[in-house]
Parts: structure tokens; sequence; C-alpha cells
């Protein structure tokens, strides 16, 4: 992206601070500038010093070009202050609002797409590369308008005293120049830096995850196929860090070799053109002046490969902020319908997930009456997940429609079916706070009486008399911890202080152990009533009880019934039943239980 295109687009997001944008590359470019004039009197302090020489009397001058001197610099100094204030007003506003409009964006998206993307990718995303533009707006820019605009001031300042010394100090620095853009070259750099981001990005993502199914693999007793792909990410990584730092070796040994020769080269001309070390005094000034200030130079252009280094990292985060609304908003209706009853129809229902070409539901008929349990089981990857995720309007399907009453969902609009349903989740969610705000998050309005009458009816009663501030116990970091199964609970408890008429139960008692199993099922009981319910098994007792059961393979239904009625057919519930019962009553070696 150039350089302009850069400018406009991010300062779009300042608003009316925009124009302190370029302020501040006013201010600093004559900060740069000011900087400038103290080189110009302390060549004058040293050939007033040099010329004295040995009757230092006569230099009476050097107290005044030291006070100009030490004046231009404090003067640089101060337009250098407040170009870095109005950048920084104008880069913390440009921040704010790319967050605010990712958030956005993000709200907009179907909340099952947050999920496709991934959580990990999502958060980096938001705050990292609002986090880049940050400190390009706030340090790079500026700093960059001033680095560019001294080059041309130190020039004047090289070819003002000896064009001789001065030639042979642009010789070093055209070298110099060179060499940086031998390393850091526009291709050669963007290309480093999109493989840069990009095996950071698989790495953040993975660590995430990794940490996310800790508890998968503490109960399932996994070992190295745990972490595999999360340690190739860092594998990976490294490689890629070892192969950039060797490219790099060469060509920034380069920069520094050629860079330090600059005196070498200035005392082999100095020698040339004096033929051996009888200087004039004046020469002697100049000599010294040119010494010092050609290494300044060469900082100057490392600060502008920086820079630029630090624009391209803002133009790959731009671009990875414009790939982050992968799907278009779920439509609203302008005239959100109300259902007058929560029985829930699939009619015809296909979808598939983008970037997928297999359905993960093909013409799904499913009936889910109000006031009733209706289960979903099947092997992984048959579709319940997904049906569950269309019940409640985290897609919409392609082909077919959802119901609710009869009103399709799509016709009834995201907030009120936000308020319709809750959602027992097989992972739940703590917010670090207290275990009064944490059930407080499905109703925010509630007072502590109706959290608490919540909690007992999720069967918690137990949990809150043994935390040691009771409501206010702070949960997560810092604070208490809880089971899965406590979790759980407090999901159930969220669920009933909602009083949502749809409830969506998705494998809710996956990693609970069985005292937690059989509390949850009894929350589960006085949930469930007079409430549409959708329950997602894999174990299938806790299904028995359903008043409908549908058996999904394949994305399609292949049956439905009761638990009795399927188990005594000859089914792939049947034979679920049959293979469950086997795996239950399971022994070693006939050992007698």
């Amino acid at each position: 992206m150039e350089a302009r295109k850069r400018l406009r687009r991010l300062t779009a997001y300042a608003g009316r601070y925009r124009y302190l944008t370029y302020a501040s590359l006013v201010l600093s470019a004559a900060s740069a500038l000011l900087s400038a004039v103290p080189y110009y009197y302390i060549w004058k302090i040293l050939d007033e010093i040099i010329g004295s020489m040995p009757d230092y009397s006569e230099a009476d001058g050097v107290v005044g070009y030291g006070i100009a001197a030490l004046a231009f610099t404090a003067a640089s100094v101060l337009v250098y202050i407040c170009a870095l204030m109005c950048s920084h007003l104008s880069a913390f506003r440009i921040a704010k609002n790319m967050r605010k409009d990712m958030l956005g964006r993000i709200l907009s998206l179907p909340p099952g797409a947050l999920d496709a993307a991934g959580t990990g990718k999502i958060r980096r995303t938001v705050f990292d590369s609002a986090a880049a533009t940050e400190t390009y707006m706030a340090h790079q820019l500026p700093d960059r308008a001033g680095a560019c605009v001294l080059p041309v001031a130190f020039a004047v300042l090289l070819f003002l005293f000896d064009w001789r010394l001065g030639l042979v100090s642009v010789l070093v620095v055209v070298m110099v120049a060179a060499a940086m853009l031998s390393m850091a070259g526009g291709k050669a750099l963007r290309k480093s830096l999109e493989s840069y981001q990009t095996a950071l990005a698989g790495m953040n993502r993975e660590a995430v995850e990794y940490v996310r199914g800790m508890s998968v693999v503490k109960t399932f007793q996994q070992t190295v196929d745990s972490f595999r792909e999360f340690k190739a990410s860092i594998d990976g990584f490294g490689e890629w860090a070892v192969k950039y730092t060797m490219w790099c070796r060469k060509r920034m040994t380069a920069f520094v070799v050629i860079s330090s020769s600059a005196i070498s080269l200035l005392i082999i001309t100095a020698l040339a053109l004096n033929g051996g070390t009888d200087w004039s005094s004046g020469f002697l000034s100049d000599f010294i002046f040119y010494v010092v200030f050609t290494p300044i130079i060469s900082l100057l252009l490392l600060r502008i490969m920086y820079s630029s280094r630090e624009g391209m990292i803002v133009d790959d985060a731009l671009a990875r902020v414009d790939e982050l609304p992968a799907q278009e908003p779920l439509p609203e209706p302008e005239s959100p319908k109300t259902p007058e009853n929560m029985t829930v129809r699939f009619e015809g229902v296909t979808f598939t997930y983008p970037g997928s070409e297999t359905p993960a539901l093909n013409g799904v008929d499913m009936e889910i009456c109000q006031g009733a349990v209706t289960a979903l089981v099947g092997p992984s990857g048959s579709g319940k997940s997904t049906a569950a995720a269309l019940a409640c309007r985290f897609w919409d399907p392609q082909e077919g429609r959802v119901t609710i009453g009869g009103i399709d969902v799509r016709d009834i609009g995201s907030a009120k079916m936000g308020e319709m349903v809750s959602f027992v989740f097989q992972r739940s969610s703590l917010l670090k706070d207290t275990l009064l705000n944490n059930v407080r998050a499905a109703r925010p309005s509630a007072t502590e009486e109706e959290v608490a009458e919540a909690l007992r009816r999720a069967q918690y009663s137990d949990i809150v008399a043994k935390l040691p501030e009771g409501l206010g116990t702070m949960l997560g970091p810092g604070g208490a911890h809880l089971s899965g199964g406590e979790v759980q609970r407090l999901a159930i408890a969220r669920a009933f202080l909602k009083d949502a008429p749809i409830v969506i139960l998705d494998e809710a008692t996956a990693f609970a152990d069985p005292e937690n199993e059989y509390l949850v099922q009894r929350a589960f009981e006085e949930l469930s009533a007079d409430r549409t319910v959708l329950m997602i098994a894999h174990r299938l007792t806790t299904v028995r009880r359903a008043d409908r059961i549908y058996v999904m393979d394949g994305g399609r239904i292949s049956e439905y019934g009761t638990h009795d009625e399927m188990a005594s057919g000859n089914g792939r519930y049947s034979r679920m039943w049959k293979e469950y019962t086997e795996s239950v009553d399971w022994k070693i070696g006939g050992t007698p239980q």
C-alpha cells in the first residue's frame, strides 16, 4: 500500500483529529531542520578553537556559538514534543475508532462465524492491528517526516565547508543506503513481514486452542498427540526466524562495516589532499566536523528503514482487518415479528458452512415442540450442533427455513431471538468477576435475591455456601476456581435467571463427574418444565426421558421417536443403545462386578 493511501485510510478513523496528524508531520520536519543548525555552530566552535591555538583567549566567539547551538537544540526539542503530542492524540483516536469499528463488524456477523474464524485470530486482529497503527502514527510517521527532511539539510552541510570531504561522505552514505535497501527493500521486506505475521497468527491460534482444550487432554489422558499442532506452529515460527536472521546477517554486516569505515575513508582522503599530515587549521576543523557528522547520516537512514518496516506492518494489519468479516451480516427485518408459540420447526433445511463443499445439514425436517424435550443424537459430525446453531439463528440456511411458532426466524430478528433463547454449551465461559455478576450476565437488571433463587434452582446452593464471600466471591484468575460440573451448573443458573422460553443444551454434561452429573440432571429437569428444550447428547442415558429423539447421520435424520420405540426396533438408535449398554457392562477377563 502506498504511503499516501495508508495515511489517508488511517486518518479516516481520526475524524476531526486527523489535522493533528498533519500538524505533527510539519512540526517534526521543522524540528529536524532546527536540529541541523547546531552542527553549523559546532563547526564554528571547532574552527574558532583550532584557529586560535595555542592562544585560546582569542577564541572569544565560542560562548556565543555555544549559546546559539543550545538555543536551536532546545527549540528543536520543544517543537518535537509538540509534534509528538499532536501525533499521540490522533493515534489514540485512530486506535480507539479502529477497535470500535472492528467490534461493530464482528457483532454484526453471524455468531457461528466467530467460531469458524477462531477467537484467537479475531482477538489478535482486533487488538494487535490497532496497536500496530498506534505505534506507527504516534512515533514512526512523525519520525519519518523528520528523517526524510534531515538528510536534505545535512547534504547541504556536507558541501558547505569542503566539497571534497563532502563527496567522500556522500559516497559512504550511498553505499550504506545500498546495503540497507538490499536488506529492507520493498518486496523483500514486505514478503518477510507477511510470512512473520502469518507464522505468528498461526502460533497464537494454536496456543489458544491448546489451552482451551486442556480439560479434554486431561480427561482422556492425552500425551504428545495433544500438542503436536501447537508444537508444529512453534517450530515453524522458529525456522522462519532463523532463516530470516541468516538472510539479514550479511546485509547488516555490510551496513555496519561501511558506516563504521567512514572515518578511515575521510582520513585517507585528507592525507591525499594535503600530501601528508601538514594540515591547515581550517582544513583540520573541517575534517573533524566530517568525522563527527558523517556517521549521523547513516543512523538517519536506519531510522528511515525502521519507519518503512513499520509502515509495512501497518499495511499487513490493515489487510488482516479487511479479511476479518468473512461473511455478510445476517439480514434483519424492518418490523420484527413475535411468535405466538415456541414450537421450532425445520422445513427442508440445507446448510453448508462457508468454504466447505459438503452440506452439514441436507434436507432436514424436524419439529421441536413447545413444552417438550427434544433430543439429537448421532456420531460426531452428523450435524447435531449445526442444527442447534440454526435453531437459534447463529446461521441462516441456504435452503429451506427454520420457524418458531410458524414465523421464519429471519422475520423475528437477532435481537428478539437473543431474548427468546438460552444456551448451556459444552464449554461455558466465566467472567473474571464475582459469582453474582457472572450469573447476572444473563440479565444485568436482576436483583441479588433473584440471582440467589436462580442458583438454588440450579442446585448451586452448596457451592455458594463453601465460597469464602458467597455471591461476592471473585471467580477465575486470582479468585475461586470451579470444576467443570460446577461451571455447568452456573450456566444453568444463568438460564434460570434469563427465563427464556427456548433452551438449548449442547453436550452440557460431557465432562461432569458422576455427582455433578446427577445434580446437573436434576437442574435440567426443573429448567425443562414448560419450555421448548433441544438437547444434544452423546450419553444416551441422558436422553431416555426425552419426549422425542432424532437420530442424525451425515447431515440427515435417519429415524426419530421415543427411546422405547427406537430401542426395541432394528434401526441405528437400537444399535447405538446396544453398543452403549455393552460398554457400560464391559469388564476385564470376566471379573465379577
